[in-house]
Parts: C-alpha cells; sequence; structure tokens
C-alpha cells in the first residue's frame, strides 16, 4: 500500500511538472497559488518543482524517492538512471538527450545540479506514465486524470491510461497523428501516392498498413494489440461493435471536419498543447488572409469540382474543400445551393452551368489507375459549352492538388491548401 502510495505522489508531481512547464511564467512569477486534482479531488505534496531557465525541474532524489526505482549515478560520466518495473530511464548531466527503454529521447532542458542537488525535467516521463494533464486557467487548477471518459459519435469509451498503441482508420486522422508527433501502430493506407501521402512518409515509417479506409483489416488491427482505435462513423460505423471488442475506439461524426478531429484526438492522445499551439497560427492565417483579401471574397462564387470515371461530373457543396472556403468567407454559386444537397451530379453537359462559378477548382484525380477519368476531364473542358463557362472565359479554372484539397482531410493538409489559395488569389 505505502508503495503504491508512492507512486501515485510521483505521478501527481510529475504531471504537476509538465503542467507547469507550460504554464506562463509570468503567472508562476505573480505568485498565484496552484492547486492540484487528481481524478476529482484536491491532492498535496511535500516537495515542489523549480524553474531552471525557464524549464521545469525536480530534484533528482525527490524523484527517486517518489518513483520508488532503483538508481545508480555515475559520477565520472555523469549518467543518471532509473528503473521502476519495465520502465528504465537514462540521463546524462548536461545533454538534451535521455533513454527510456533504451530509446533516445528529446527532452527540454538538460539535467543540471544546483546547490549540490541534481535537477532533472520531467516533462517527457509525463506521457509515458499515462496521465492526462490540463490547465484549468480561472482557478489556477492542474488537473490530473489517470482515466477519463470521452463522448464521440458512437457513445461513450473510457481509457484508463494515455494510449501509446494507436491505430488510425481514417486518412484525415493519419494526418493528425503526424502533426501531433504520435506514429501510429497502424493505419489506413491513402488513396494515392501509397501507401502513404508523401508529405506524411517522414512520420510513419514501419506502420503497418491496414488497407483501405472504407474497408480496414479487422484481423491486422488485433494482431497490433493497439490501446486505442480512432475510426469514423462516417466509415465504420457498420463495424463499431467489432473494433470496440478489440480495443476501447472513438469515432469521429464524419472524416473532413479537420478541426473537430483534431481537437478529438489531441485530447485523447494528451497533445492538447500541440493542437492549441496549431489551432492559433492557423486562426492568424485566416485572419491575415482575410484582411488581404477584403470584401473581395463575399463577392466571390467558388465552385469546387472533379470529374469521374463513368463520365460524369460533380460539384461539392459540402466537406472538407466547402468548409475551408466557407471559413474563409467565399460565396458559393446560387445554382449550387439552390438544389439544397452537399454534392451535385452533373451527368450531361446540358447541366454543365451547375459547375460555373467566378472561380472553378477542380481535385480530379486517377484513383481507378486507367487515365480513364482524364479522358472524361479532357472531353468535358474540351466542349464549346465549357468554354463559354464565367470562370473558364475569366482563366479562373485551376487543376488543384487533390491530396490536400479533398482526399487527405487533416489539419496539415489544411494549411497546405490554405497556402494555395493564397497563391491563387495572389495574396503572397
Amino acid at each position: 500500500m505505502q508503495s503504491f502510495t508512492r507512486i501515485r505522489a510521483f505521478i501527481v508531481m510529475l504531471a504537476l511538472t509538465i503542467v507547469l512547464a507550460a504554464v506562463p511564467l509570468t503567472a508562476i512569477a505573480a505568485g498565484k497559488s496552484i492547486s492540484v486534482t487528481l481524478d476529482g479531488k484536491s491532492v498535496s505534496f511535500d516537495s515542489k518543482p523549480q524553474i531552471v531557465g525557464g524549464s521545469t525541474l525536480v530534484p533528482y532524489r525527490a524523484l527517486a524517492e517518489k518513483l520508488g526505482a532503483k538508481v545508480k549515478w555515475d559520477q565520472k560520466s555523469g549518467k543518471i538512471s532509473l528503473t521502476k518495473g519495465a520502465k528504465t530511464v537514462e540521463l546524462t548531466i548536461g545533454s538534451k538527450t535521455a533513454k527510456i527503454a533504451g530509446k533516445s529521447v528529446a527532452l527540454d532542458a538538460a539535467p543540471v545540479t544546483k546547490n549540490g542537488a541534481t535537477l532533472v525535467p520531467l516533462r517527457f516521463l509525463g506521457e509515458s506514465l499515462g496521465v492526462w494533464v490540463s490547465w484549468k486557467a480561472s482557478t489556477s487548477t492542474v488537473v490530473l486524470e489517470t482515466k477519463k471518459t470521452f463522448s464521440h459519435a458512437m457513445g461513450k469509451t473510457t481509457l484508463n491510461k494515455v494510449p501509446e498503441r494507436v491505430v488510425v482508420l481514417f486518412n484525415g486522422a493519419v494526418d493528425i497523428s503526424v502533426l501531433l508527433k504520435v506514429k501510429p501502430v497502424g493505419a489506413v493506407e491513402s488513396y494515392v501516392e501509397q501507401p502513404w501521402y508523401k508529405y506524411l512518409r517522414a512520420g510513419m515509417s514501419n506502420v503497418k498498413n491496414l488497407g483501405d479506409e472504407t474497408q480496414p483489416s479487422v484481423e491486422s488491427i488485433v494482431a497490433l494489440k493497439p490501446d486505442v482505435i480512432i475510426g469514423s462513423k462516417m466509415r465504420h460505423e457498420k463495424i463499431y461493435s467489432q473494433l470496440s471488442a478489440i480495443a476501447p475506439t472513438i469515432m469521429t461524426e464524419d472524416i473532413y471536419s479537420w478541426k473537430a478531429n483534431l481537437q478529438t484526438i489531441a485530447e485523447v492522445l494528451n497533445k492538447e498543447s500541440i493542437s492549441t499551439a496549431f489551432i492559433k497560427d492557423w486562426n492568424n492565417r485566416v485572419a491575415d488572409f482575410k484582411s488581404k483579401i477584403g470584401t473581395k471574397a463575399r463577392n466571390t462564387e467558388v465552385s469546387i469540382i472533379r470529374f469521374n470515371p463513368d463520365g460524369s461530373a460533380r460539384a461539392y457543396m459540402e466537406g472538407f474543400a466547402y468548409n475551408i472556403l466557407d471559413e474563409l468567407g467565399f460565396a458559393h454559386p446560387a445554382a449550387q445551393k439552390a438544389t439544397g444537397k452537399g454534392f451535385i451530379g452533373v451527368t450531361t453537359k446540358e447541366q454543365i452551368n451547375l459547375l460555373d462559378g467566378d472561380y472553378i477548382f477542380d481535385f480530379t484525380t486517377d484513383w481507378v489507375g486507367d487515365g480513364g477519368v482524364y479522358k472524361v476531364q479532357q472531353d468535358w473542358t474540351g466542349s464549346d459549352l465549357w468554354k463559354n463557362l464565367d470562370a473558364v472565359k475569366n482563366k479562373k479554372y485551376y487543376k488543384v492538388d487533390v491530396v490536400s484539397w479533398n482526399m487527405s482531410g487533416g489539419a496539415m493538409a489544411a494549411k497546405m491548401m490554405l497556402d494555395d489559395l493564397y497563391f491563387y488569389f495572389d495574396l503572397d
């Protein structure tokens, strides 16, 4: 019982350390009292971490005592090692690289000695212990949770630790996991540029390919023994019971609402600091775009289209690209809005005016792989009726990158699309 109490106290102290590293130092300097709750109950502790060079560090001896670990100190090399069960941590005085179970991990600050005590940074250890940490600014409270229940599109799911073995089942979640610096153990493959979109490959080495987003390999998921499965009701509603029998499963509503999906996944993976910083940067970029384009956006009707292998065309009134254009304040063609549909199938050239706008953005791609869709595209865009469209006559018809404008659907793809729009509207 005493061992459990020591470990629990250490987790509290560790998680507090992580949060303090993220709390503005001005708040600490102002002498505000910081309270701590663990699973909803107020807790206290004997020793407090220190702020050294802008990073939160804790005395090494206190760390060892709270952890109940076997400790080794090599004065000659300056190496500190802690072993607790299967957890092994190695640090070196003056080095920003540590090791957990033999794997190198970057530290926010190097361990130092101060007033005869060895101080070590703890941010990198917090997530490895599986404790959710958040900061409630209104009450200056560090909120710690050893388990957490998430409401999602298919119900509620409880996790007993921050997951380490993560499976993601739609392309937007793959993008988001890479952004959050969490390499999944398994992920669905991309629609083109397989197995992973080129811009994601650096963060996807040795990840198990689970097949198509619409029909992932359940057998492969079972073999991976995941801590959590992240899917989407839009794609995986019919197999939710199978997935949740394998591991706790979190389902987003759809695959293209990238902001909501980012928030959900970041909360599950305890990476909200990264998502918060990304959204702040996004909002600043959107504000800059709106400032530069002025009233032109609301007076510009933008049409998003693609051509299909079956010889038809489609205009979109919902989805990833549509939502971004809507956020930027653009108008949409009245003829499209009048249909009241999420997308409009255009089967004959006599309906071609439904594709028109002040700007037309076309993300046609050859997902079948036989080149047939490009023949369809050429047939439509070579017709006299096409050449009579306003956007075409004004040279405002653009073929855009299907990955960033449609297929990925993640946070980084959103930024790539926004960068494209700066170019197309001459705002750079």
